[in-house]
């Protein structure tokens, strides 16, 4: 019983994570980035692994918020729907579809990328991102992880 017990509870865990983590998406497209970052803890890591201008990694929570505020001061529009998460215990994928249209041009912009989240304590201390959703499938094992729409 004892066992269970615990799995149980870190499914409870697993599923909390995940709402923290869609919370804060939904915050983002309002336009609440501060409510946004509190998604993370104060010393996480964000690694932009793509062709963006901010890649690279950001360190705490101000330098995340900073690069952030940076990158949506490029956009008329931007929003981003986080189609699936795949809660892996303590790393959550978030596979993402955005849709952007460019502040100066007026050029739409639309793709799909994805989120690994490593979660401690209900918040981010590391986020990974990559072009390729798969790979981040593969990054949290997604054949044995359980995943929530």
């Amino acid at each position: 019983m004892r066992i269970l017990a615990v799995v149980i509870g870190l499914a409870a865990v697993a599923r909390e994570d995940v709402e923290v983590l869609r919370s804060a998406y939904e915050a983002l497209n309002r336009g609440d980035t501060r409510s946004a970052i509190e998604a993370l803890d104060e010393h996480a890591e964000w690694h932009e692994h793509s062709s963006l201008p901010e890649a690279g990694a950001h360190r705490g929570r101000v330098a995340i918020a900073a690069s952030l505020d940076s990158f949506l001061e490029s956009w008329q529009q931007f929003r981003q729907e986080a189609e699936r998460f795949v809660d892996a215990g303590d790393r959550v994928a978030i596979l993402l579809h955005s849709f952007a249209r460019g502040k100066g041009s007026g050029v739409e912009v639309e793709m799909r990328y994805a989120h690994v989240w490593t979660m401690r304590s209900g918040r981010g201390t590391r986020v990974d991102t990559y072009e390729d959703p798969a790979e981040a499938l593969a990054m949290v094992g997604e054949p044995s992880a359980r995943s929530e729409a």
